[in-house]
């Protein structure tokens, strides 16, 4: 059931809105208006209140089915489909039934349901209530056959989602991409483009696309959690805490429990962690990275034996995370354990592009161990290999081109570490991505060394300049740097357009 979930989502949080005094007539109209606008609460508060008056209504029976199923509530949703003659029903009546049964985590109530119908939006409902009843290879048949020549964008979604959740990014974007050219508007095809650019690295197109989600369907929680997690990806801790606090009186389990733990982390509130995971442990089972951010957690508050618990089963099932590797060998430096830590870290010691920082973690296991390798190790993690390096500007470069800051960040922290500090390229990318991040004093620290280190180069000058004049500290300065640097790259257009922004003021 738990692959289920994660494609069938609540749709709305819950807010209060006051209209006393409407005729029944008055509070329907309101009701279809919201309903049409996707502020599904606000119709489900008119909706109960002009079925008051006209109990019988079959067409409010029906918006009220509709809307309860928008809003994730299958037990509503079946309440009110149940009233409906049988001369009243929609035509979709059966496709409901099972939605609402799938809402209700009753995979074989929605299959009933739906009978033989081979539609596309009958086959979704058969491939999510296999995938319910842990048969993938089946629901993947009915994704696939109601996908054939069709243009059903809740099934092409969905299939693109089911896709991701099986490794092919390639084909999950393909199926996104004719779900958007069916109904760009919908919110399964929003969240379905959403999560597949995330997993392309795309992450300033998802953040784009749960921002558009978010506006255009409010309150929902999926497209809210999905702008907060992407924003945490990019290291925008501060506008991240901004969307968990619209959520915070919504139930989201799981999903957003560890998003608020990972807002605290962000800030070093461990304890906070710990607490926010510990009561939502059930909801995130299975959740590798919750588990890990568990175990920083428990380090963080001297509890590495615990930590060591939880990491050890991961790494067994996971051996190739360098994630859940290096995690576990830090709760087993912590519990005492240097010899378990070096075992656990020896692997990279063979590989040429492991990470300077994992050859550092590895040699002090090793010295506190007494491994009489410690000393090799020791030498070995001071200078990295020119392949360790090439991947750790490689994984800037591409964090940069993502728009992932704080990744980019990482990286080239990595990188200043174990070199002399004075690699103009680095050290501008560093002062545009601190700048990126906020972090203005950051950025203009870099800034000002990139430019000592190429007085010349029109990037950097260009880089300062626009540091300078954005936060102010000294606009005269920074608009002669953008002149400058416009004279020296007159075809560069990032230049011009900063140039041109600060003569505009």
């Amino acid at each position: 059931m738990k692959n289920l979930r994660g494609l069938i989502v609540p749709l709305v949080l819950p807010f209060v809105l006051a209209g006393c005094g409407a005729s029944p007539e008055e509070r329907a109209e309101r009701a279809r208006k919201a309903f049409e606008t996707h502020d599904f609460r606000a119709a489900q508060v008119d909706i109960a209140a002009a079925l008051e008056a006209k109990p019988g209504d079959a067409a409010l029976i029906e918006l009220q089915a509709r809307n309860a199923l928008a809003l994730g509530d299958g037990i509503a949703a079946e309440a009110a489909l149940s009233r409906l003659a049988e001369g009243q029903r929609p035509a979709d009546f059966a496709q409901l039934m099972g939605e609402a049964a799938l809402l209700r985590q009753m995979p074989d109530e929605a299959l009933s349901a739906i009978g033989n119908d081979a539609s596309p939006s009958a086959q979704r409902i058969r491939a999510l209530a296999m995938l319910a009843k842990g048969d993938r290879a089946t629901a993947e048949a009915a994704f696939a056959a109601g996908a054939q020549g069709a243009s059903d964008a809740r099934l092409l979604a969905d299939y693109a989602r089911f896709s991701l959740m099986g490794g092919d990014v390639a084909k999950a974007r393909a199926l996104a991409d004719r779900a958007v050219k069916a109904a760009p508007d919908l919110i399964d095809t929003l969240l379905a483009d959403a999560e597949v650019s995330v997993a392309q690295g795309k992450l300033a197109q998802a953040l784009a696309t749960y921002d558009r989600a978010a506006k255009d369907w409010p309150g929902n929680l999926a497209a809210l959690a999905g702008k907060a997690a992407v924003l945490g990806d990019l290291g925008r801790t501060k506008d991240m805490e901004a969307v968990l606090a619209s959520l915070a009186e919504v139930k989201g389990g799981g999903q957003v429990a560890y998003l608020q733990a990972r807002a605290a982390a962000a800030r070093g509130d461990w304890s906070t962690v710990r607490s926010v995971l510990q009561a939502n442990e059930k909801a995130l089972e299975g959740k590798d990275e919750a588990t890990v951010l568990y175990a920083q957690a428990l380090v963080a508050l001297k509890q590495p034996e615990q930590a060591r618990a939880r990491l050890q089963p991961l790494l067994t099932r996971n051996p190739q995370s360098a994630m859940i590797r290096r995690e576990l060998a830090k709760a087993q430096l912590a519990a005492g354990d240097a010899r378990g830590a070096v075992e656990t870290m020896r692997p990279f010691a063979e590989v040429q592009t492991a990470d300077a920082e994992d050859l550092r973690l590895l040699a002090r296991a090793a010295a506190a161990s007494g491994d009489p390798e410690a000393a090799k190790l020791a030498e070995k993690a001071k200078y990295p290999s020119p392949q360790a390096l090439a991947a750790t500007l490689a994984q800037a470069d591409t964090a940069m081109k993502q728009g992932n800051w704080g990744n980019a960040v990482a990286a080239y922290d990595r990188i200043l570490a174990v070199t002399d500090g004075s690699n103009a390229l680095v050290l501008n990318n560093m002062a545009y991505a601190q700048g990126q991040l906020g972090n203005s004093a950051k950025a203009l620290d870099f800034a000002e060394r990139a430019l000592k280190a190429a007085p010349g180069n029109a990037s950097v000058m260009d880089t300062l300049g626009w540091l300078l004049v954005e936060s102010g500290k000294d606009k005269a300065r920074g608009l002669k740097l953008l002149q400058d640097a416009a004279a020296k790259a007159p075809g560069n257009a990032a230049i011009r357009q900063h140039l041109d922004k600060a003569r505009q003021g």
